[in-house]
């Protein structure tokens, strides 16, 4: 039998599962923008040396002395390093997404555990509530049929009529 204080024990523990449930998927939420920005920026920084490469190497064509050739090759090596950085950043933010992510459903299935117990309690009680219901009118018309047979002036269909 589940008492009023078991059962809001189970409501109490409900309520505290969906806040976690929740600071999840807000957590979730916040990962999952940090990783949609960092990939922007990753795609920015890819856009931008192509675009960079391509305007040199046209003017490589044209002329260009040795130091510019230089300064070239130093920031396209810088560009490089800093796309490898961002390509780094965003694995690691996608992990910390994947990773909220999973702790998301655990959240969410604790949620379910939870409330599938309230109803299971629910049901139980509903049952043992209908059980109670039913033996108290099996009783009462238990009763009746006693007390019928013990009244002297109910008739009884078994009787013959009377002769005249």
């Amino acid at each position: 039998m589940t008492t009023p204080q078991q059962q809001q024990a189970l409501i109490t523990v409900l309520e505290q599962a969906e806040e976690a449930r929740d600071a999840a998927l807000a957590q979730f939420e916040a990962s999952r923008k940090a990783h949609e920005g960092a990939r922007q920026q990753l795609q920015s920084l890819h856009d931008f040396r192509q675009q960079y490469q391509n305007r040199w190497q046209n003017q490589f064509r044209q002329a260009g002395g040795m130091e510019i050739m230089r300064c070239y090759q130093d920031f396209m090596a810088r560009l490089a390093e800093a796309e490898a950085e961002q390509e780094r950043r965003c694995t690691q933010v996608q992990q910390a997404m994947e990773r909220c992510r999973a702790q998301l459903i655990e959240r969410e299935r604790k949620v379910a555990a939870v409330t599938q117990l309230i109803e299971r309690r629910a049901t139980e009680q509903q049952l043992r509530q209908q059980r109670r219901d039913q033996k108290a009118t099996d009783e009462i018309a238990a009763r009746l049929i006693a007390s019928a047979g013990n009244n002297p002036l109910a008739s009884s269909p078994a009787a013959p009529p009377a002769a005249a």
